[in-house]
């Protein structure tokens, strides 16, 4: 008996760590990921892109190489959709030819935000933590869980990174977004926003502090909850361009059609509401016409539109004299 160890454990972990090398070097490396000599994405990753979000497409090739530094930056994999770049159209630019067609936004869900705070946070030696998120009613009064049926007013996050504190105010009426419904004939505010308002708030304010807490890796990067309000209003602006559209295809004037919005799918305006009375008229009096047609066919030649009225008043006066006189 010795006390000298055991060779066997040595053995068999060089036998682990060349079975691991073996296994990585058998399995080949995927067409898509970013590698550390790359500075812009290749063609097949692109390609891959476009598939993800068809959009990227036609994105301009300086708004790639951006999207490129943010996945870089950020260690986000574009490919497991944990960041994307989306475009908008960028309606300024009706009215102003230096302004480009579309605008890009580096997106992520709140999880993403999650991750690379942490993730900056560790590198400096710091952990991320928060405070008790605080609810706020119409009143301005303050509430640790949101138990109400109506939606919050703001809602306050503060994230805590090492001894700072970054503390962040979302109030509804700046993030909830709110669309058109025809049937309802209003505005409403989106399905998720309904069914999860104080859910959906917070992620938005919980957002703002990570990137406050973490703005060097999360400056220009906004969460999917943040961007939804900016999605709403472009669905009114296209809807309002495609009624213009088809007023100008239909040959219609600017002042006189602006209650036929809501006929071609578009929202009503200020101007349909005052209108909508003046054209009721109208078609009343094109039905009195029409009821009143088959008199004057009766009495050719009057020139007074009364005047068929007051000849059946008057045979049914005549025959009921005869009556009276007889009894």
């Amino acid at each position: 008996m010795t006390d000298e160890p055991s060779a066997e454990p040595a053995a068999l972990e060089g036998m682990v760590v060349e079975t691991a090398q073996a296994a990585r070097q058998a399995v080949p490396a995927s067409a898509i990921v970013l590698r550390a000599d790359q500075d812009e994405f290749d063609h097949k990753q692109l390609s891959t892109l476009a598939l993800i979000s068809p959009g990227l497409a036609g994105a301009p090739r300086g708004h790639l190489a951006m999207f490129f530094h943010y996945c870089v930056r950020t260690g986000l994999d574009p490919f497991a959709r944990q960041i994307y770049m989306i475009g908008r159209t960028n309606w300024k630019a009706a009215d102003n030819p230096d302004e480009p067609e579309k605008t890009w936004t580096i997106q992520t869900g709140i999880d993403g935000f999650r991750t690379v705070a942490h993730r900056a946070a560790a590198k400096a030696g710091e952990s991320i933590s928060y405070e008790d998120t605080v609810y706020y009613d119409s009143e301005g009064n303050a509430h640790d869980v949101w138990l109400s049926k109506a939606f919050p007013t703001a809602i306050k996050v503060t994230v805590l990174r090492g001894d700072s504190r970054f503390p962040m105010i979302a109030r509804w009426d700046e993030f909830a977004p709110t669309y058109y419904d025809r049937k309802q004939s209003a505005y409403v505010v989106a399905k998720m926003w309904q069914q999860m308002p104080a859910h959906m708030l917070r992620k938005c304010a919980e957002a703002g502090s990570l990137r406050m807490a973490a703005p060097q890796d999360l400056s220009g990067v906004y969460a999917d909850e943040e961007m939804e309000r900016v999605d709403a209003e472009g669905v009114v602006r296209e809807a309002e361009e495609a009624t213009r559209r088809l007023r100008a295809a239909a040959g219609l004037e600017a002042g006189n059609d602006s209650g036929d919005s809501a006929e071609f799918g578009g929202e009503p305006t200020a101007s349909d509401q005052g209108t909508s009375a003046a054209k009721a008229a109208p078609r009343k009096r094109a039905r009195a016409a029409k009821k009143e047609a088959p008199a004057r066919e009766q009495a050719p030649g009057t020139g007074s539109e009364d005047a068929p009225a007051a000849a059946k008043r008057t045979p049914r006066k005549r025959a009921t004299a005869p009556r009276r006189a007889a009894s």
